[in-house]
């Protein structure tokens, strides 16, 4: 797992040929000064303050802090002392660009201050000092040297102080950070401390890793040690193939789809050797029927040091009330400290194994942005390799589409199913559906569902499916999620950008997935008549097609559906279309507004 991350650094920013892209995540209202004043506190905080970002928010604990502009995960950090860390880059607590109109702007972005704590009762000689761990870039990209990372101490004139500061640098380990606090101007009622990056504020670019914040009296130059052990990094995969499969067809052929064991890390902050005894359990989380329970051993861990123990495969034997119920299987992995006063909240690690109606080779978060370059002329297509281990229905694709600036939202892309890739476009084409539009779900790290008109049975077996966008009318920029803790797309992921495949090689996993068994409510339909004002008849045609509902347009395309204009005109509702082959095509209307509206053509 560490040799796959450290490969994917190595790799971000470049791309295997031009044509693949991975670029920072690009997408929320301008967030403020970094000097603003807090005059509505209503919390206090107090001595020893200390957060490790362990808790199953993505939002800071409001009794540390007052604001939420920084991002709670683990799946940002590379072997961050414990699970959880504060990322701070140029999105807002929404997930969107500061000045996503400001293309290069730069400046404070996000900001993370402590609640105020009454520090009046003490004086420089009770030996107060701050120390936290920080990482540049983690998985994401890194802060360029024009970047920084400050802290702001408070001072008694309600004064924003600069204390420390860090120019931003490629990737680095994370480093402890300890520094005394000594000025007699910080010893007040109202002491507040503020860490905020100064960045790219249109994207998710310069990325900073903030864990382990810990602001105690009574300490010393020496006194790096956080007595804790904790849960550090994200398991390994309990699933072989895939993040997310259904539950059904996991059964099918559960020996080749579990791992043979399940990794955890954990890291001794102890300046002394410590043992620990983790223990598992796994339930069905939505019928908390247990499923398996079990003993890793004990754990000797040397002092100031990640371990590993590993958790051998178990069988899974439940059975749902139905074999397209969805399925969760909670690990649950734990431990009793040794020493009473070890942190409690990173103690205990979970991991959720979601058996559902997709395949999904992503964890559902985005760390990253995909795109394709095309050839002139050509279209971008994207394939993604699944397999059924029994017979099945696929009924679309759920999509995650990374936010970009400007938007993509409502360019047209069309879905198609293979049952193999060929560089002739229409051989192994099982199913295409075409004229769905890009759109963007309110939440974060949420995906958009697709559904086909017409649902696809299938035997068992591998198939491809993915979204082909067409050429030279504005939709050869969509960005794609790549979730960069899952390397995938080397084995499943093809690409096509000038008529021929591809195997992909860009690290991560494309948030793309393949949607089986019953039907379901889609996020948007494939139904471009209602929001259209214009209609064409008669369709099917073998002459002339006539452009109804409007007296006049500006100009019209027929496109192939790959997107190749075939044929173009102005200020004519009538089209010739006799010259073209029998087949499926695009007609594209220009009106008077400039509005663009789509028609499928049925050619006889």
């Amino acid at each position: 797992m560490k040799l796959k991350l450290l490969i994917l650094l190595l790799s971000i920013g470049l791309t295997s040929k031009a044509q693949e892209q991975l670029v920072p995540l690009k997408y929320n209202p301008y967030q403020g000064d970094v000097n603003a004043n807090y005059n509505t506190l209503k919390k206090r905080a107090s001595l020893p303050f200390v957060d490790d970002f362990s808790y199953n928010s993505d939002k800071p604990d409001p009794s540390l802090w007052v604001e939420s502009q920084v991002y709670i995960n683990n799946t940002m950090a590379v072997m961050p002392p414990t699970k959880g860390v504060a990322t701070f880059d140029g999105l807002n607590a929404n997930g969107r660009p500061y000045r996503p109109d400001n293309f290069g702007a730069t400046g404070f972005g996000d900001s993370l201050t402590a609640q105020t704590i009454d520090l009046s009762a003490f004086s420089p000689a009770d030996s107060l000092y701050i120390s936290f761990y920080l990482q540049p870039q983690g998985l994401g990209f890194a802060p360029e040297t024009d970047d920084s990372f400050f802290l702001f101490l408070r001072n008694a004139n309600n004064d924003w102080v600069t204390y420390w500061n860090r120019q931003g640098t490629n990737f680095l380990s994370f480093e402890q950070i300890l520094l005394p606090i000594t000025d007699p101007q910080f010893f007040h009622d109202s002491f507040q401390f503020r860490f905020v990056n100064f960045t790219s504020l249109n994207l998710n670019d310069d990325v900073w890793n903030l864990d382990y914040v810990r602001l105690e009296a009574f300490r010393s130059e020496s006194d790096s040690i956080d007595n804790d052990i904790a849960f550090s990094q994200p398991p390994t995969h309990f699933l072989k193939n895939y993040n997310s499969m259904p539950y059904r067809h996991f059964l099918t052929n559960a020996a080749d789809e579990l791992n043979a064991q399940q990794e955890v890390w954990i890291n001794n902050l102890y300046n002394t050797p410590q043992t620990i005894v983790i223990e598992h359990e796994a339930t069905e989380f939505f019928s908390s029927t247990p499923i398996s329970s079990s003993s890793l051993g004990s754990l000797n861990i040397t002092a100031r040091t990640e371990t590993n123990a590993a958790n051998l495969a178990y069988n899974i034997t439940y059975t749902p009330p139905s074999p397209n119920d969805a399925v969760t299987i909670r690990n649950t992995y734990y431990y009793t400290a040794p020493v009473v006063t070890d942190r409690k909240q990173n103690d205990t690690l979970i991991d959720d194994i979601i058996f559902d109606n997709y395949f999904a080779y992503d964890d559902g978060s985005a760390e990253l942005a995909y795109f394709l370059n095309p050839a002139l002329n050509q279209a971008a297509r994207t394939a993604v390799k699944f397999t059924l281990n029994q017979a099945d229905t696929v009924q679309g694709l759920s999509v995650y589409f990374a936010p970009q600036v400007p938007s993509a939202a409502d360019k047209f892309f069309s879905i198609v199913l293979y049952d193999a890739l060929n560089d002739n476009s229409v051989v192994g084409i099982l199913h295409q559906e075409d004229l769905y539009k890009v759109q963007y779900p309110a939440g974060k790290n949420e995906f958009t569902t697709y559904a086909f008109d017409s649902p696809v049975a299938l035997a068992a077996g591998d198939y491809y499916i993915g979204i082909t966008q067409p050429a030279n009318f504005g939709s050869d920029s969509i960005y794609y999620g790549i979730d960069a803790n899952n390397d995938n797309n080397i084995n499943v992921l093809s690409y096509s950008v000038n008529g021929l495949w591809f195997n992909s090689n860009v690290q991560g996993s494309i948030m793309m997935r393949p949607i089986v068994g019953n039907s379901f409510i889609p996020t948007k339909l494939n139904d471009i008549t209602k929001v259209n004002t214009t209609t064409i008849s008669p369709n099917p045609a073998d002459q002339i097609v006539r452009i109804n509902g409007v007296a006049s347009i500006q100009s019209y395309e027929i496109l192939s559906i790959d997107g190749k204009q075939l044929h173009a005109g102005v200020n004519a509702n009538n089209i010739d279309v006799s010259h073209l082959p029998t087949g499926l095509y695009l007609v594209k209307v220009i009106l008077n507004n400039d509005k663009i509206e789509m028609h499928k053509l049925w050619k006889q």
